[in-house]
């Protein structure tokens, strides 16, 4: 019998309106399996699965912390995600850049967009406080767009209590010293995402999440079965690779490898659905997720991470890492 995996989900029959035991019996595990994949495609059966769950920052399969920045207002707070309920633990006033997407090292702007915490430390500079964070910015979405600079942390204020300018940062994202511990002892980083945001709150729904988790397991379908022109109907028109390479050269090099007809096993798991805050308000979202990829020529196991645009209720893959 086959090994089948299915990522952050147990099946049960009451999820259907079929029985998988009659379809067992009645035509084998072949059927149950096909029978699976149907629903396991359908956004429809995503929508059910996700009633009830408080999705409008993102879905996430294990807890996740979110750290939501609104540059327009000057606040932070800290939402805790775990299994479909969202709750805030914390808020503060903060400090932050010039308005505007950051584009440049040294434009004095606090990036828009969603970053990791990446590490925790002791700042060198007394001007800084007593703690900080950095964010993973730039990610990939920002090196392609030609965006530079670095070196944007979450801090707090000099040790002398002394700032030179109160109103605005050099990028960073700045709070008071004895409200950043308080900010330390709620979140763990290495599990926190920072949505970062001017103007619109980057917020979705159960709809354009299950379009999008729907989408993600059409697109593996087609890749497993070497279906060339459905895989590559997933792409959007501005697709750029994480090497840069464009869309026409990444068709290209994939009708080579699909060529092969090769057989391929691909499993998902571990999904981090985040919608991206963008001053376009495109229908952006950064998706990140385990791949288990294995085929005669080629494996990989590890962490995928694609920038995914809605239109309506079609997925299309911006970037991909």
């Amino acid at each position: 019998m086959k090994k089948i995996i299915f990522p952050f989900f147990i099946l049960a029959a009451s999820l259907s309106a079929q029985n998988y035991e009659d379809i067992y019996l009645k035509s084998g595990a072949d059927a149950v399996i096909k029978a699976i994949e149907k629903n396991i495609l359908s956004k429809e059966y995503w929508a059910k699965r996700l009633d009830g769950k408080d999705v409008k920052y993102g879905y996430y399969d294990n807890e996740v912390l979110l750290a939501v920045v609104d540059k327009t207002d000057k606040k932070l707070e800290v939402l805790s995600y775990d299994n479909g309920k969202l709750e805030r633990v914390f808020d503060t006033g903060v400090i932050v850049g010039k308005s505007g997407d950051k584009l440049l090292e040294g434009d004095l702007k606090t990036p828009v967009g969603v970053y990791q915490l990446t590490r925790r430390f002791t700042p060198s500079d007394p001007y800084l406080g007593p703690l900080a964070f950095s964010l993973s910015y730039p990610n990939l979405l920002d090196k392609l767009a030609k965006r530079n600079g670095g070196g944007i942390w979450i801090h707090g204020y000099p040790l002398d209590g002394q700032r030179t300018d109160e109103l605005k940062t050099k990028g960073c994202v700045a709070m008071e010293n004895d409200i950043l511990m308080k900010f330390d002892k709620v979140i763990d980083h290495k599990k926190t995402l920072a949505l970062i945001y001017e103007d619109v709150r980057p917020q979705t729904n159960a709809s354009e999440i299950a379009a999008i988790i729907s989408g993600l397991f059409t697109w593996k379908k087609t890749w497993i079965e070497n279906d060339i022109d459905s895989y590559l109907k997933f792409y959007d028109k501005d697709f750029a690779r994480y090497d840069g390479m464009s869309l026409e050269n990444f068709k290209s090099m994939k009708k080579s490898i699909f060529a092969r007809k090769e057989s391929k096993s691909i499993a998902f798991s571990n999904f981090l659905i985040t919608p991206y805050p963008n001053l376009k308000k495109d229908k952006l979202f950064r998706v990140s997720f385990f791949e288990d990829y294995a085929s005669a020529t080629h494996k990989f196991a590890g962490q995928k991470t694609l920038y995914v645009k809605l239109y309506g209720n079609d997925m299309k893959i911006f970037i991909e890492e």
